[in-house]
């Protein structure tokens, strides 16, 4: 939906989780609101993501966490409620469940990482059990045939899922019933400022006008950075995912080995990801990449090698120097601001991002002071 003629309290450039998740609170707190984006609403990263929500520091320590820490904090507190807010508003179950990861290490780089996690999940009060091959194959039965193999384990029961496409269809939803408007299909040719002021987009539709700008446009905002006179350093990673069909409850929760993991569905599908991949802007699957995973899944879980592949995708996650997202404002314009380079967590932070962004917008004070994660800062700092 499009009106030439029409003037935005804030257009949110990007229509991925984190643009709706925005566009949905502003227009909850009775903005005027458009979302631009070049393809479908929700079909990039956000879409292809696994959907997994890691656990954050006890409330109590977040003075002693990072900023990604305290919005990981506030996303698990934020998850629970938009999801049920979500079912209520469009009736879209996205099948949240708190069902708990087992964190396993298969050789002894994976173990060192691993341990490094667990040293920090205890300083942030995180519950983390520890468990041996016995415990790995009773919480896992399908598992049992390997688990000898694992150097560790630990099992994080606050951890949680949610089905990514519900998701985006759930908040779209939402979008629409607080009468956000879109834009898609378009390409932004460049920006009208007035001084330090942006004050319209020119897309090959139109003009559009607003009052205030959020560049949430994921591995594409390097480029509107540029159109916008500034650099911005996000490259797209790409990540395939497999998606088998298998019996309810083959797995019981969600599962990562180094950096690969299993996903299980309500209804027995499991996803097995996934490939962390430079190849530019091209977001196909490979018979390489796909056999990876496929290894991977029949390696430590054998009978996964005889269920069938129901599908098998790519998506574009927007990476960063430092793997840190960028929050705040656009130094040289005072109505500008960025929320983009949430690398593999876009769909876990969306709530606390929405938040924060929406109180930056909106001049309010956020709950979290986001300054470390903004465009100024040095890839050295500590931030992460």
């Amino acid at each position: 939906m499009f009106q030439n003629a029409n003037h935005y309290d804030s257009i949110i450039l990007g229509g991925g989780v984190i643009g709706l998740s925005l566009a949905w609170r502003l227009a909850q707190e009775g903005n005027k609101v458009c979302v631009v984006d070049r393809g479908p609403i929700g079909k990039e990263a956000s879409w292809a993501g696994a959907g997994m929500v890691p656990a954050g520091p006890n409330p109590s320590l977040w003075p002693q966490a990072s900023t990604y820490e305290q919005l990981e904090g506030l996303s698990q507190q934020l998850h629970p409620k938009w999801h049920q807010e979500l079912y209520e508003l469009t009736r879209i179950d996205t099948q949240y469940q708190q069902c708990g990861t087992l964190h396993l290490a298969a050789d002894p780089l994976q173990d060192d990482s691993l341990q490094k996690k667990v040293a920090r999940w205890l300083e942030m009060g995180i519950q983390c059990d520890a468990l041996d091959a016995h415990q790995i194959a009773e919480l896992e039965p399908a598992l049992a045939q390997q688990a000898g193999k694992f150097c560790s384990g630990y099992f994080v029961p606050e951890e949680a899922q949610f089905r990514s496409p519900l998701y985006l269809k759930a908040l779209g939803a939402a979008c629409q019933i607080e009468n956000v408007q879109w834009l898609t299909g378009v390409q932004v040719e460049q920006f009208e400022t007035s001084g330090d002021v942006l004050n319209s987009v020119l897309t090959d539709c139109g003009a559009i006008h607003a009052d205030r700008f959020c560049l949430a446009t994921g591995c594409w905002s390097g480029q509107i950075a540029q159109q916008l006179g500034f650099e911005l350093k996000v490259h797209p990673i790409r990540g395939q995912i497999v998606l088998l069909n298998g019996p309810p409850g083959l797995f019981r929760h969600n599962v990562y080995v180094g950096m690969h993991y299993f996903t299980p569905r309500l209804d027995g599908r499991l996803l097995v990801g996934s490939t962390l991949e430079k190849a530019g802007f091209h977001k196909t699957t490979t018979p390489q990449g796909i056999a990876e995973l496929m290894d991977f899944a029949a390696s430590f879980a054998p009978s996964t090698a005889k269920l069938p592949v129901k599908k098998r995708w790519a998506g574009l996650r927007p990476g960063t120097v430092d793997k840190l997202p960028y929050l705040g404002p656009i130094p040289h314009l005072k109505n500008a601001w960025l929320a983009t380079g949430h690398y593999r967590a876009g769909l876990q932070l969306s709530p606390a991002t929405a938040v924060v962004m929406g109180c930056l917008l909106q001049e309010k004070n956020p709950p979290i002071d986001v300054s470390p994660l903004s465009i100024t800062r040095s890839i050295d700092s500590p931030a992460n």
